[in-house]
C-alpha cells in the first residue's frame, strides 16, 4: 500500500503546528506546553488513542489497523535548546534564550502528519503503530524514560523507525545508511586528590594540578596510539577546575570529559585505556584519582534487516533517485537506546532549500525548510506500513 499524499489543508495544518512549536520552545524535561499541545492535536485525529502512562512530559499513542498483526513504533523528539535564535523569520522563538535549533519541532510535526495519514487509512492495514513523542533527547536521557513505561513489552513492539532533519541535504533527498550512523557517547568526571599547602613549600604538598595536566596529555594519546587509525573516535577533556589563590597548592582538581565512537569494540578498548592511564598517572604523582561515568549512550546502528524496508519506503515517497551517500556522524542520539530492545532504522531527511547556505544543528542560524515536513510525514507512515505488511 502506498500512503497517500497530504492534502493542501493537511500540509498547511502541519506547517501551522510547526510554527506554533517553533515559537514556544521548551528544553529537556520542561516540555509541558509542548506535551499538552501534541495531545490536543492528536485528540483531533479520529483513530488515535493517547495512552496514560504517567509521563510528565512526552506523549505515547497508538493506532490500530482493522486486523491484528505486527507492532511497529515511530518516534519523534520534542525538546528545544538553550540557544538564542538569530535566523530572521515570520515566526521567531518567543522565549528569549531558547530555540528549536535542532529541528525537533520539524520532527514532531512530521510524526503528527504520519498519525493523520495512518489514522485515515487504518481500514486498509493490519497491526498496530505506536507513536512516541519523546522528551529530553538533547540531554540524551529521554529514551530510557520512555522504555521504563513498559510500552515495548506491553505492545510487543518489533521494530522502530525515526528520522532527523539534515540541513546538509537538500529537501527531497535522504540519507539511508545501514550500519553505524551516529556515535556512542560517554561523558565522564575525573577527580584528582593531592595534598594542599603553601605555594612556597611544594615539597610538603602533593600537587594535583601537575598530575591533572599530565592526565590530560596522557589520555589524548589513546586515539593516536591505542586505536586503529581507520576507526572513528573523539576523546576530549572538556573542563578543568582547581583552585583560585595565586599562592596556594590546592588539594583537589576536577575535570570533565567526553568520548564518542562508532564501533563498540573501539569504545571498550578506549575506556579500558582511559581508566588505566588515569590511575597510573595519579600513582606516578603520588595522587589518587576517581573516575566516574556520568552518562553513556549507545551508537545508532541501523538494522541491516530493516534496510530494504527503509530503502523501499523512501523511494515510494521521494522517488527512485532520492538517496544520497553520507559519512557517519560523531554526534549522538538516544534513539539508539530503543535499538537495544528492537531493530531500528534512523533516517537523515533533507531539510534545506536548494542553493541555500548550510547552517548545521545547534547553530544560531539553523532552520528547516518546512516544505520537507510532507516528506517526513509520509516517510514515517510508509515505513510503518511496509513493516506491517
Amino acid at each position: 500500500m502506498i500512503i497517500p499524499e497530504l492534502t493542501k489543508e493537511q500540509e498547511n495544518l502541519l506547517k501551522h503546528i510547526k510554527t506554533h512549536l517553533h515559537q514556544h520552545p521548551e528544553t529537556s524535561w520542561q516540555e509541558f506546553h509542548t506535551t499538552a499541545y501534541i495531545k490536543e492535536q492528536l485528540e483531533n485525529i479520529q483513530g488515535v488513542e493517547i495512552l496514560q502512562l504517567g509521563l510528565e512530559t512526552g506523549v505515547i499513542a497508538v493506532i490500530h489497523g482493522t486486523r491484528p498483526g505486527k507492532t511497529v513504533a515511530l518516534r519523534a523528539d520534542i525538546d528545544a535548546l538553550d540557544v538564542d535564535e538569530c535566523w530572521k523569520s515570520d515566526y521567531p522563538s518567543l522565549i528569549p534564550g531558547k530555540g528549536h535549533l535542532c529541528g525537533h519541532d520539524f520532527h514532531t510535526s512530521s510524526l503528527i502528519g504520519a498519525s493523520i495519514l495512518l489514522a485515515q487509512t487504518r481500514d486498509l492495514w493490519q497491526g498496530t503503530v505506536v507513536l512516541i513523542f519523546q522528551p529530553a533527547e538533547e540531554t540524551t536521557n529521554g529514551a530510557p524514560k520512555i522504555i521504563q513505561t513498559g510500552i515495548f513489552d506491553k505492545y510487543q513492539i518489533q521494530a522502530i523507525f525515526g528520522l532527523h532533519n539534515r540541513p546538509e541535504v537538500e529537501t527531497g533527498k535522504i540519507v539511508i545508511k545501514p550500519g553505524p550512523l551516529m556515535a556512542a557517547k560517554i561523558n565522564f568526571n575525573i577527580t584528582v586528590h593531592g595534598i594542599g599547602g603553601h605555594g612556597s613549600m611544594p615539597h610538603k604538598c602533593v600537587d594535583p594540578i601537575v598530575c591533572a595536566a599530565s592526565i590530560v596529555q596522557n589520555v589524548l594519546t589513546i586515539t593516536s596510539r591505542n586505536i586503529d587509525p581507520f576507526k572513528a573516535i573523539v576523546l576530549s577533556i572538556c573542563s578543568i577546575h582547581g583552585g583560585t589563590p595565586a599562592n596556594l597548592i590546592v588539594d583537589k582538581v576536577e575535570m570533565t570529559g567526553s568520548m564518542r565512537y562508532l564501533d563498540p569494540e573501539v569504545g571498550q578498548r578506549a575506556l579500558e585505556r582511559l581508566e588505566k592511564i588515569i590511575q597510573s598517572t595519579a600513582e606516578t604523582f603520588e595522587c589518587t584519582a576517581e573516575f566516574e561515568i556520568v552518562e553513556r549512550i549507545h551508537p545508532v546502528i541501523n538494522s541491516k534487516d530493516l534496510y530494504e524496508i527503509a530503502q523501499k519506503s523512501a523511494e515510494m515517497v521521494l522517488g527512485d533517485d532520492c538517496s544520497i551517500s553520507s559519512e557517519s556522524a560523531l554526534a549522538s542520539e538516544d534513539f539508539s537506546e530503543y535499538m537495544q530492545h528492537v531493530p531500528g532504522f534512523f533516517y537523515w531527511l533533507g531539510s534545506r532549500q536548494p542553493n541555500e547556505k548550510i547552517y548545521s544543528w545547534h547553530n544560531n542560524y539553523f532552520h528547516t525548510d518546512d516544505n520537507a515536513i510532507q516528506y517526513g510525514s509520509r516517510l514515517l507512515a510508509q515505513s510503518a506500513l511496509n513493516f506491517l505488511e
